[in-house]
């Protein structure tokens, strides 16, 4: 599933039949910025199989795009096929076991102690979701600090 898994965790998640998308909520969910082709073409979204890594990311969690509007950024999500799992499944089937998060977690973070990995993890997933909220409502955060992303030098 590669750099399309946090979209399809989060799809997995949902207890929704129909979700609703603009390009800005799929960005924040992937952490990064869809490609340009995702903005000017619809074949970007199309449900084909086998499918390019996103179609396979929404598709392996059970969903499939529809209402495609890419004048207004957003597109439809509509789930193909009951969800049985629960999100812990989901992160399971994904080869996420508990230790394994641990252990990923505390790469990415440096952070050794297990206490003060879920207060660090705590506290991102409040900002992360009051976030959420305050854009939901037109709202902006302007002293939040976005890390900078190192790119490659060619």
């Amino acid at each position: 599933m590669g750099k399309y898994e946090p979209l399809a965790l989060y799809l997995e998640s949902r207890s929704e039949e129909i979700w609703d998308a603009r390009f800005s909520d799929i960005e924040r969910i992937l952490g990064f910025t869809l490609p340009r082709s995702a903005h000017e073409y619809p074949a970007w979204w199309a449900n084909q199989e086998p499918g390019h890594s996103q179609t396979q990311g929404w598709r392996g969690a059970g969903w499939e795009t529809s209402r495609l509007d890419l004048a207004s950024k957003k597109v439809r999500f509509k789930r193909s096929k009951p969800s049985k799992k629960s999100p812990v499944d989901a992160l399971k089937q994904a080869g996420h076991t508990r230790d394994a998060l641990w252990e990923k977690a505390r790469r990415l973070t440096g952070i050794e102690d297990r206490e003060a990995l879920i207060e660090a993890a705590l506290n991102a997933l409040i900002r992360r979701e009051a976030a959420k909220q305050l854009s939901a409502l037109g709202g902006t955060m302007p002293d939040l600090i976005v890390p900078s992303r190192e790119r490659p030098t060619w």
